[in-house]
């Protein structure tokens, strides 16, 4: 129980860490043009909420990591950020207005989400790795 109880915490944190990264990931996007020149209209500001609110969704993603997975961990962080880009995609950011893939932010908006959510779980693998998990 112990040992379970220890590997979900380790989970959670590095989800945490992931969402920091998806955060600053989608942001740096933004901030540096790259969203603009893909043609979509998504560059968020930084603030106390919009990173709370990634860190805390980050953490409760990588309670995927808890999943039994044996290949490469970048496959890993790859393949498991595919979940919760998909939940943005085709339900948060619908339940916010916009359409199923934001496609009314650009064309491209479903590309820019996926790659930010694949920062964020390939910065998780990457830190369970460090961790020996």
């Amino acid at each position: 129980m112990r040992e379970w109880l220890r590997n979900l915490s380790m989970c959670f944190a590095v989800g945490c860490f992931g969402g920091l990264c998806y955060a600053l990931g989608l942001w740096a996007m933004g901030s540096y043009g790259f969203t603009r020149w893909l043609g979509v209209d998504l560059a968020p500001h930084l603030s106390n909420a919009y990173l709370y609110q990634r860190i805390v969704w980050g953490g409760l993603c990588g309670l995927l990591f808890l999943l039994p997975w044996r290949n490469a961990w970048l496959l890993r962080g790859a393949l498991l950020s595919l979940l919760p880009a998909a939940f943005l995609l085709f339900y948060l950011l619908p339940q916010r207005g916009y359409d199923y893939g934001a496609f009314v932010l650009g064309t491209m908006t479903p590309l820019v989400i996926v790659l930010a959510c694949a920062i964020g779980g390939i910065a998780a693998s990457a830190l369970l790795r460090l961790q020996g998990k």
